[in-house]
């Protein structure tokens, strides 16, 4: 049975197309696939996803994944089934031909050029997909809070085995393991995990170095459920750590808990910057919080709103991001606090809080 979450997503895509004057809309990111479709399948393998104004969509894919697509997609799909690259291009390009202005979301130049076929009009509007993914529905923010409560055990691992002597590689496996077994369908982007003064570097991929006592330790996991991301950083303290890092870390949090507690529906991106940022300048750290305080996150890792210094993005109630401000002094020592989190009516609900010792630890 048709999913009425699906029905609605290809609802708002077919009206945007109306009001665009466009026949129908050519889905080439994998994201958008699987959005449309409701099947990780489908956005994993298919060449595309049609979308017309009047017939069930079309989607492309080759003949390894089709059955599995199928089964998984939750709205009534043609296939157009294939064997080879070669056999996949001619056959987009023959449906293609019965129309005059057709749009399409994210695609090399390259790839589009093999798309076009005489008298038809290509015109990219990324942005459609993009906006509708913005407002996660009911069946999305279920994925979500399923992704966190794995995520929860990623943490947990990290607590049970986080001592001096231990590698920070060590830590990340201890991590992924638990995420994997707890139901993750992979990672959401690579952990990240780095102490000592490598915790400076805001994506500090783990390394061989045996974490000390007296470390600041920071550790980005992302879990993914159902093709869905959640992201979530904490900071561990391995025994009694300098004041200078307590300072910078009293100074985080009361960023990130002026942020929970401040930002609305109707905000811009940037707005949502500042009450992060200026918490953080007001403890004379200003200039080195060096990244925005969030980004949205769903399908992708990173998509949109996007909260930072130039963001004009709308923060609308029903979107997800994180709010992550962190300060990092090269050389020195790095802290930062992230949650993923869902924008309500009535403000900041986070999602991936941790039962645990909330952010910091002392071992």
């Amino acid at each position: 049975m048709e999913s009425r979450f699906l029905a609605e997503r290809l609802r708002k895509l077919k009206e945007e197309l109306k009001n665009l004057k466009l026949e129908a809309y050519l889905c080439l990111h994998p994201a958008n696939i699987q959005y449309f479709t409701g099947s990780p399948q489908a956005g994993e393998l298919a060449l595309g996803l049609l979308v017309t104004l009047d017939n069930p969509p079309t989607l492309f894919i080759p003949e390894m994944g089709a059955y599995q697509a199928q089964l998984q997609a939750k709205i009534k799909l043609e296939t157009e089934v294939f064997k080879v690259g070669d056999e996949a291009l001619k056959k987009l390009r023959n449906t293609l031909k019965g129309f005059k202005v057709l749009g399409f979301d994210d695609a090399s130049q390259a790839r589009i050029s093999k798309l076009k076929v005489k008298g038809l009009s290509l015109k990219p509007h990324p942005e459609i997909p993009e906006k509708l993914r913005v407002v996660k529905d009911e069946s999305e923010l279920e994925a979500l809070r399923k992704a966190a409560r794995i995520l929860r055990k990623g943490f947990d691992a990290v607590f049970q085995v986080l001592k001096p002597g231990v590698r920070e590689r060590e830590v990340a496996a201890a991590a992924e393991y638990a995420l994997r077994v707890g139901g993750s369908d992979f990672y959401a982007f690579p952990t990240l995990v780095a102490s000592g003064s490598r915790s400076a570097h805001p994506h500090g991929s783990p390394t061989a170095r045996r974490i000390r006592e007296g470390d600041v330790v920071v550790v980005d996991l992302g879990a993914k459920f159902s093709g869905y991301c959640v992201d979530a950083t904490r900071t561990f303290m391995v025994g009694r750590v300098k004041p200078a890092v307590s300072k910078a870390y009293r100074a985080v949090l009361e960023a990130y808990r002026a942020a929970v507690g401040g930002v609305k529906p109707g905000m811009r991106g940037f707005e949502a910057d500042m009450l992060a940022r200026k918490t953080i300048q007001t403890w004379g750290f200003g200039e080195f919080f060096t990244h925005g305080l969030g980004h949205g996150v769903g399908l992708e890792v990173h998509e949109a709103p996007r909260l930072s210094p130039g963001s004009r993005d709308l923060l609308r109630a029903g979107s997800t991001f994180t709010l992550e401000p962190g300060i990092y002094l090269p050389g020195r020592f790095g802290v930062r606090v992230e949650n993923t989190v869902l924008l309500t009516e009535n403000g900041i609900k986070v999602l991936t809080g941790w039962s645990g010792k909330e952010f910091i630890s002392f071992n």
